[in-house]
């Protein structure tokens, strides 16, 4: 997870150029978006839609619930490094990750373990399943908040991804705590305009074609997870700082 120095001058000069730096971060993380964090993140988001049997449009509001924990860790991480004007050197950059790869790894398999736990118990028959009824605990169109999504999200935004390091290294050294937080905030509100809400609804949608294999899609899911998370554990522990 060591991010390209290429990446950080490149971006770097992006932040310099655009007379706004407010827009270059909203930018960046627009291209982030479409180039980075849709692929990075779209194991985690359909695995958890296939966990939980969501349809079209409960996918789009877990997507949304998941990329507002993603925002939510770039604009923490943001506002630490701007109260605290943290110094980003490699080993302590190297050590982060790690620990932002156990926190991603321990929560994807605890919450694949709990779909897996879930989908043994359901109650609800094939003919349920088929005639689209929703479950009596539910409350409304997206049903209660659903923490496990969004502490996904939370725990993969923690990762510093390639494209967030430029604009975290330019607040340390040319913003106030409050411009660092909305920098990263920006950013993070760029990355979730991307194809991964559509991805999250048309996953939710194709899998709600096929009611009778819900119990198996959904266990598959959990594993899916579980096997992310596992693989976190494993380039944390195997990444020396």
């Amino acid at each position: 997870m060591v991010i390209s120095k290429i990446h950080v001058t490149l971006n770097m000069s992006l932040l310099t150029e655009i007379s706004n730096p407010y827009l270059a971060s909203l930018a960046l993380g627009l291209f982030s978006g479409l180039v980075f964090c849709t692929s990075a993140c779209l194991p985690y988001i359909t695995s958890y839609i296939a966990g939980v049997g969501a349809g079209f449009r409960k996918g789009v509001v877990i997507t949304i619930i998941y990329n507002g924990g993603r925002v939510t860790a770039y604009a923490l991480i943001g506002a630490a490094i701007g109260i605290f004007k943290l110094s980003i050197g490699d080993a302590i950059f190297t050590s982060y990750q790690n620990y932002a790869l156990l926190a991603l790894g321990i929560v994807s398999i605890v919450i694949g373990v709990n779909m897996i736990l879930k989908s043994r118990k359901t109650t609800c028959t094939e003919g349920c399943a088929a005639q689209n009824i929703k479950k009596p605990n539910g409350k409304g169109l997206a049903g209660r908040f659903d923490f496990q999504a969004f502490s996904l999200g939370l725990t993969r935004g923690l990762i510093v991804c390639p494209l967030l390091a430029p604009v975290l290294l330019y607040s340390v050294t040319s913003s106030t705590p409050v411009d660092s937080f909305l920098l990263a905030f920006l950013f993070g509100i760029g990355t979730a305009l991307s194809p991964l809400m559509l991805i999250g609804g048309v996953t939710g949608w194709l899998l709600n074609k096929a009611p009778l294999f819900r119990k198996w899609v959904s266990i598959a899911g959990g594993v899916v997870l579980i096997g992310l998370g596992i693989s976190a554990l494993v380039n944390a522990i195997t990444v020396s700082p």
